[in-house]
């Protein structure tokens, strides 16, 4: 059976990490299919302390992925499957909090899920190793934030006020009048934000009303796709229609019908980081 668990952040750290997920227990011959992970507007680092998991590459053969990883701001689905026994723990960073701990600018890991001890310019066997011997989630926690802590760097103020205020409209704030509400000229604020989320402040809007789709399907079961369409900030069921493929590959009813354990947990936590205060 495959156990799934998140502790939220508290502390200092909060304000660039949202929490810390763990995934343990089935194998590959328990999950031999592929599962679909979703574009959420978040980074994420991952220590796959059991079997890596295989990623469904662009040329549509399996691969192996490093044993830890960056996940950068990700515009469409990536499919993976476990590799062999699953014990896996993930920081699942803020829109911008990823940047408060990796050198340079985060658009160079848009759409990249590539390896964190290279992307970091540092060797995490050995933190790997001690994760592996604390077997609870808490003790887990504990060294991955000792650990942030000795890394924390600076942090882009005002794109993550930016972020923020995209997150609490659901995506449907009025871009053009972010950067002058904030001090900043329209280019000025999309280079920065490039720079500390990843994407443009456009591209993380649409990625918010899509993820808000999830949420609204959570809340009413019943609603019509029109409608939900309109609650989330959609002109019309066409346009809705048209943003759902280009994240997922999927219909709407295709893609919620056939949700997996896997799929369904990350949409959970991507979820809890459109919440947050």
């Amino acid at each position: 059976m495959l156990r799934f668990d998140r502790l939220p952040v508290a502390g200092a750290l909060a304000a660039h990490v949202e929490s810390c997920w763990f995934m343990r227990g089935a194998s590959a011959a328990a999950l031999p299919e592929g599962h679909r992970i979703l574009p959420d507007g978040c980074m994420e680092f991952v220590f796959q302390l059991g079997a890596p998991f295989l990623e469904l590459g662009v040329e549509e053969r399996w691969h192996e992925q490093p044993a830890r990883l960056l996940v950068g701001q990700m515009t469409r689905r990536v499919e993976v499957r476990p590799g062999g026994e699953i014990d896996t723990v993930g920081l699942h960073f803020h829109p911008a909090g990823a940047a408060a701990f990796v050198a340079g600018s985060m658009k160079r890991f848009r759409d990249r899920i590539t390896d964190l001890d290279t992307a970091l310019g540092e060797d995490l066997a050995p933190l790997a190793g001690r994760l592996r011997r604390a077997r609870s989630s808490g003790s887990r926690m504990a060294l991955l934030m000792d650990w942030l802590q000795g890394r924390i760097g600076s942090a882009d103020a005002l794109v993550a006020q930016a972020s923020r205020r995209l997150l609490d409209s659901a995506g449907q704030l009025d871009i053009p009048s972010l950067g002058p509400a904030l001090g900043l000229g329209e280019r000025q604020l999309r280079r920065r934000f490039e720079a500390a989320v990843g994407l443009a402040p456009k591209r993380f809007a649409r990625l918010l009303r899509f993820q808000r789709v999830f949420e609204q399907q959570r809340e009413s079961d019943a609603m019509a796709w029109a409608q939900v369409a309109l609650e989330c900030g959609y002109c019309d069921q066409a346009h809705f229609n048209r943003d759902f493929r280009a994240f997922s590959g999927l219909a709407p009813r295709q893609l919620l019908a056939d949700a997996d354990p896997l799929t369904a947990f990350f949409l959970s936590v991507s979820s809890k980081t459109a919440r947050a205060t």
